[in-house]
């Protein structure tokens, strides 16, 4: 019968001193009148209020310590919710397909996950192989070629592309077609399964010849060579433009799961 119930929320009606004078804000030895802010059961009800000594209450704060704490926690969650954010954005993000360069592995508008943190801390000997599928910033002759092709994009921009050939790797391109060959053989796969371009634009891109990839360096190539405007236009790309893998296909969900190897033939992919 003395006291208050923990766990319910109570109003206070009166300030008091020792020699019952009414105060109008808390001291050292003051005695409270508290009365319950709403109704409680039966079996709780008591005549209200009831005297509780400032000794025996939780800690008080006035208004504006109250909201400079809530505005401090408020900060503090926030603060929090961004920097896990960040985080997130630097391990993993989402890359939708823009063009038909990696058709028919990956389509227009297909969303990947991407792996951000394994072209980071891997070794650069054990980092990407052949058949890779990695994500990088455009090199300057692709920002160049895209430019004076009336186009515009930045360093910031990602392409997708498969890796063909690693560090010491000789690979030539025979013909206009774009026909490659790496240390003497075709390599694995079939880049011939997506619809052709008609007017064969890329053709007069492509640059023949043959070359001898160097350390830290990758030469990549679109699943669809007929659209694809890869290292047969603009030479090898640096392994420190790659910035990540996709783990794999989150979108359609029809389509939901990992990156399929190249095709070999069209019954691969149908």
């Amino acid at each position: 019968q003395i006291g208050a119930y923990p766990g319910v929320e109570y109003r206070i009606m009166r300030i008091l001193d020792g020699n019952n004078t009414e105060l109008f804000h808390s001291q050292p030895g003051a005695e409270y009148e508290i009365s319950p802010v709403y109704p409680l059961v039966p079996a709780l009800e008591r005549p209200w209020p009831v005297r509780v000594a400032e000794t025996e209450l939780p800690k008080l704060y006035t208004a504006n310590a109250y909201n400079a704490v809530s505005a401090i926690g408020s900060l503090c969650t926030a603060a929090l919710g961004i920097t896990a954010a960040f985080l997130i954005s630097q391990a993993v993000s989402l890359f939708v397909i823009p063009s038909k360069s990696m058709d028919p592995t990956l389509r227009v508008g297909d969303v990947l996950l991407v792996d951000k943190v394994t072209p980071r801390i891997m070794n650069n000997n054990n980092k990407f192989k052949p058949d890779d599928v990695v994500l990088f910033h455009p090199p300057a002759r692709l920002q160049n070629i895209v430019s004076s092709s009336g186009g515009r994009i930045d360093g910031r921009d990602l392409f997708v592309k498969r890796i063909a050939a690693g560090p010491g790797d000789t690979v030539a391109v025979s013909d206009s077609a774009g026909s490659v060959l790496v240390n003497g053989r075709s390599p694995r796969g079939n880049r011939n399964l997506c619809e052709a371009e008609p007017l064969g634009l890329i053709k007069k891109f492509i640059q023949t010849g043959e070359t001898r990839v160097q350390t830290n360096e990758v030469f990549v190539l679109g699943d669809c060579g007929s659209v694809s405007i890869d290292s047969r236009v603009w030479g090898s790309l640096n392994t420190d433009q790659i910035v990540g893998k996709p783990i794999m296909r989150i979108w359609p969900l029809e389509r939901l799961g990992k990156i399929d190897g190249l095709p070999m033939m069209e019954t691969d992919w149908k």
